[in-house]
């Protein structure tokens, strides 16, 4: 295994997202924007959203949306007024999508019902108030699909679309529930951090699920029973925030490292290839 830096010091990073377009993104939250980088290394691209952008996911159409916090979480440079809710980023026009209710959105998916899927941990210092919910994109209607869970954070559909895994970071462990179809119910052991509490989370095609521990330092890796498979650590402190697949065969995890604004590339050889991140894309 080999780590690779692409040192684009575009501050507080998160939410990588490998789009159909072959362009890798992230978000620099304290800043307001959205980056592309090159897999070769250094910006591409920005595109100023405003507010604290906190994760990104692609629909069925191309469209990139964005899980908006609002700077509800630490001040943003940016001075482009943004409510808390979601985005679309529709060729270089920046929409803000209204959604009910919304406090602090941070990271979303596109389900397999066609939905945004998105937390909402609340406000810093609330406990236990937390929300999953989905977005109507056609409607625009919100739906709370579980309420009441203490700091909702990552999550991830798997291949069919049907099992969703949701990481719960003042637990320090990532539930797995099974879509119904008009509603979730629990589906097998939850995968437990050993430290930390989990963050961003991606799917290997074996069904193995990575989970960036920022407070551990480290990426924790689980077998689909919910095993510790293994960990992956890196040289110094890096703060690892979120994770998913890039490359033409998804064989690269990237990284959003908030140590230093820095999006590293994981190069695991002979490892299962990564999952797309929209629901039911395998």
């Amino acid at each position: 295994m080999s780590i690779h830096t692409l040192d684009a010091n575009i501050g507080l990073t998160e939410g990588p997202l490998w789009n159909d377009d072959h362009r890798l993104l992230a978000v620099a939250m304290s800043r307001g924007l959205v980056v592309e980088v090159d897999l070769d290394g250094g910006v591409v691209d920005t595109t100023e959203v405003g507010g604290g952008p906190n994760g990104l996911a692609e629909g069925s159409d191309g469209t990139v949306w964005v899980a908006q916090n609002g700077a509800a979480l630490r001040p943003s440079r940016s001075t482009r007024p943004t409510p808390p809710g979601l985005q679309r980023i529709e060729r270089d026009n920046v929409i803000d999508v209204n959604v009910e209710g919304a406090l602090a959105p941070n990271d979303l998916v596109a389900g397999p019902d066609g939905r945004i899927w998105f937390t909402d941990p609340g406000l810093p210092g609330a406990t236990g108030n937390g929300r999953l919910c989905a977005f109507e994109p056609r409607s625009g209607a919100t739906s709370v699909v579980l309420n009441g869970i203490a700091f909702p954070n990552g999550l991830a559909f798997g291949p069919e679309g049907d099992i969703l895994h949701l990481a719960r970071t003042d637990e320090g462990r990532i539930t797995r529930h099974r879509w119904t179809g008009d509603r979730l119910v629990p589906a097998g052991q939850a995968a437990v951090l050993p430290a930390g509490g989990p963050d961003g989370l991606a799917l290997d095609a074996d069904g193995r699920l990575y989970a960036a521990a920022p407070d551990a330092d480290a990426i924790f890796v689980f077998e689909p029973d919910g095993r510790l498979a293994g960990e992956i650590r890196f040289p110094g402190p890096t703060f690892p925030t979120n994770v998913c697949f890039a490359g033409p065969d998804l064989g690269v995890l990237v990284v959003t490292a908030a140590k230093g604004g820095k999006v590293l590339l994981v190069e695991r050889p002979g490892a299962a290839p990564g999952l797309p991140l929209r629901a039911g894309a395998a």
